[in-house]
């Protein structure tokens, strides 16, 4: 919170600037304790609005709610910047593909080599797992019964009629190869990698080095006493590395995100800082009550429209080979769902029954509803004032409006 005034009446209090306003002390704020405020605490906070929601507590949940969206002001405020670094370095780049003289497009200050090496990183990083995919791939059998595990195998979009990216093993080999010969031609230029941050050149050891104990052991013997850099020092700089990379896109940050990350928990293995202060808030490690669990908020099962998708797939029968009977049957089937879900008879014959409306509740499948209860109502809690779900503003707007609803009948 702030100093706030109002300049009609004059009156002061503290609290959270009006949005989108920031204010430099809420930045400052951030950027000291970067390396612990970042997704997992807007994780946190959004789960502790949902929880004063779901226990009906309306003026919390509006503050929990005013925090949560100021704080994500504060992130993207914070790490546009750094987004931009990358961009930039991403343009230098991607030209230059395959050309290892890295010193004539990756040159420039500190903050420029240190996104130009980032960009390279995650450039390997990313193309290492889609040659593993690819390599995965090529060993499943090409067989029916191993269509699942080919599915969720890679990038599903290489499905598509005309594949707009590269999967194949033999070009993916040769991409992988290319980046890693760019990002070690990097690493070995003395004037452009040497005087990187410590936590970055930490990163180009780390990753070549098995096991979390040797990983801690070369930290404390090697490179701390190297580089002039003490060991928590080191983590916390790895901590805010991840901040920043976290809010890059997954595609192709996703998988250098990630190392980084594994590269902070083995890290802080046996120090204070291996404690996750947000764990007990989002984790759910501690059940599904609300008097054991800080992070929990009760979730409920709807009354769905009767011709929702929901309610389709609740009543969907599964046609399985040898047991969903004749062909006759199987249409009768498919016919009858079809029709329940779009308001029409398969095969194209009109539907003259005007179908009478559903007043009795709706009962949930249990594989579904596990145990939950029904129709709680604390979604709507907040009606108006819930900005970030759309809330509508006045009753003209709660009934929602589709274009389909203003056509009229062309006479022929």
């Amino acid at each position: 919170t702030v100093p706030l005034k109002n300049s009609q009446t004059g009156e002061e209090w503290l609290g959270i600037p009006p949005h989108p306003q920031i204010s430099n002390p809420a930045v400052d704020f951030v950027l000291a304790n970067r390396d612990y405020l970042g997704h997992r605490m807007k994780k946190t906070l959004g789960r502790l609005k949902l929880r004063a929601q779901s226990q009906f507590q309306k003026e919390e949940a509006l503050q929990y709610r005013t925090l949560w969206k100021h704080f994500l002001l504060l992130e993207d405020h914070i790490s546009a910047p750094f987004r931009q670094i990358l961009l930039n370095a991403e343009a230098k780049i991607g030209p230059n593909f395959g050309n290892l003289d890295v010193k004539s497009y990756c040159g420039g200050e500190l903050y420029e080599r240190t996104a130009s090496y980032l960009v390279l990183k995650s450039m390997v990083a990313h193309w290492e797992k889609k040659y593993a995919d690819a390599q995965k791939l090529e060993s499943i059998p090409d067989d029916d019964s191993y269509f699942l595990q080919q599915l969720y195998t890679g990038d599903p979009k290489r499905y598509l009629p005309d594949p707009p990216i590269i999967f194949r093993l033999d070009e993916v080999s040769r991409i992988v190869v290319m980046a890693q010969k760019m990002c070690q031609s990097f690493v070995e230029t003395p004037e452009l990698f040497d005087d990187l941050p410590p936590e970055v050149r930490f990163v180009e050891s780390a990753l070549g080095i098995k096991g979390g104990t040797a990983l801690r052991q070369f930290m404390l013997e090697e490179f701390c006493p190297r580089n002039n850099v003490d060991p928590v020092s080191l983590r916390e700089g790895l901590r805010r590395l991840y901040q920043q990379m976290f809010n890059m896109q997954i595609d192709p940050y996703g998988e250098i995100t990630m190392t980084l990350w594994n590269l902070c928990v083995a890290s802080a293995v046996g120090t204070d800082e291996a404690r996750d202060p947000y764990e007990e808030y989002i984790g759910n490690v501690r059940g599904t009550k609300f008097e054991t669990n800080p992070g929990f908020f009760q979730t409920y099962t709807f009354d769905h429209d009767k011709n929702s998708l929901v309610r389709f797939l609740d009543s969907a029968k599964r046609i399985e080979k040898g047991t969903a009977g004749s062909a006759e049957d199987i249409q009768r089937q498919v016919s009858g769902e079809v029709s329940q879900l779009l308001g029409f008879n398969f095969g194209g014959k009109p539907d003259n029954v005007e179908p009478a409306k559903e007043t009795k509740r709706y009962v949930v499948p249990e594989d579904r509803a596990i145990g939950r209860p029904h129709m709680m109502g604390w979604l709507e809690l907040l009606g108006e004032d819930e900005e970030l779900m759309g809330g509508a503003k006045n009753e003209k707007e709660k009934e929602e409006k589709f274009e389909a609803d203003e056509w009229v009948e062309v006479e022929k």
